[in-house]
């Protein structure tokens, strides 16, 4: 599969998924740094050779060791202790701005194979923001096979403001469901609400960007690479994800899927 063909795949599962919640939102998504990015970095996969949680198909994330590209506008992985296979919403048909209301759901799964890495950060999602100087608001990550949610400092008072969604025992080796309602807004009346496998875990009140526009981000990104020491060098990292959609409304998002 080339890079070319992959926003329309994207935007085909997407609403695959979406006719199901009678919601024609969609949205579209690229290799965040295609140039020199690994083919197998991303792709579609199948049941039963591969986990899959809505259908036949998912999509396996896979970062080796020295895995690492860079996009057109000069930024480089390579160049930065960086390590990723991440796919990034692009513009069409359009990111959250100011104002807006979403529902987000995603699927996510590490294989029982998985192995955290010290020190290194690894983050399997994110809430990115465009423009210069802008930092993510809320980045999911891995640590020590716990699954949390940093809510980042460029729109909370409190630094490193860390919280737990799943885990060590329900996290690794199984499917969780996460569903989140957002409200994007610069002022102090946000919301960033989050639910494990139907629970709520995350009630967040306040400022939701610091930026004008948010993008979300999915898939498998280690940063601080050489902090890992001997185990960044010969560890690799899977990730599944399915059903990635969003929704203006909140109607079947946490509708029941089979195992």
């Amino acid at each position: 599969m080339n890079n070319l063909q992959l926003p329309i795949l994207i935007l085909f599962f997407a609403s695959l998924f979406t006719s199901c919640t009678n919601e024609k939102v969609g949205w579209k998504f690229s290799r965040s740094l295609p140039i020199g990015a690994p083919k197998h970095g991303h792709n579609w996969v199948s049941s039963p050779t591969h986990p899959t949680r809505f259908g036949q198909f998912s999509q396996q994330f896979v970062v080796k060791p020295g895995d690492c590209s860079r996009n057109n506008s000069g930024w480089s992985d390579c160049n930065s202790d960086r390590e990723r296979s991440e796919l990034l919403q692009t513009g069409e048909p359009n990111r959250q701005v100011e104002g807006d209301r979403y529902w987000y759901r995603w699927s996510i799964l590490l294989p029982k194979t998985h192995r955290s890495i010290p020190k290194m950060r690894m983050y399997l999602g994110q809430f990115d923001q465009e423009g210069k100087n802008c930092e993510p608001s809320f980045m999911f990550q891995e640590i020590k096979g716990e699954y949390l949610l940093r809510i980042m400092p460029n729109i909370s008072e409190e630094t490193g403001n860390y919280q737990t969604l799943i885990n060590n025992e329900n996290f690794i080796g199984k499917w969780n469901d996460i569903v989140i309602d957002a409200f994007w807004t610069k002022k102090n009346n946000g919301w960033f609400n989050v639910w494990i496998n139907g629970k709520q875990k995350v009630s967040y009140a306040g400022k939701t960007m610091s930026c004008d526009e948010v993008y979300f981000k999915y898939g498998i990104y280690r940063s601080r690479v050489s902090l890992g020491g001997e185990l960044s060098k010969s560890i690799t990292t899977t990730a599944y994800y399915d059903g990635v959609i969003r929704s203006k409304t909140k109607k079947k998002m946490f509708m029941a899927l089979d195992e």
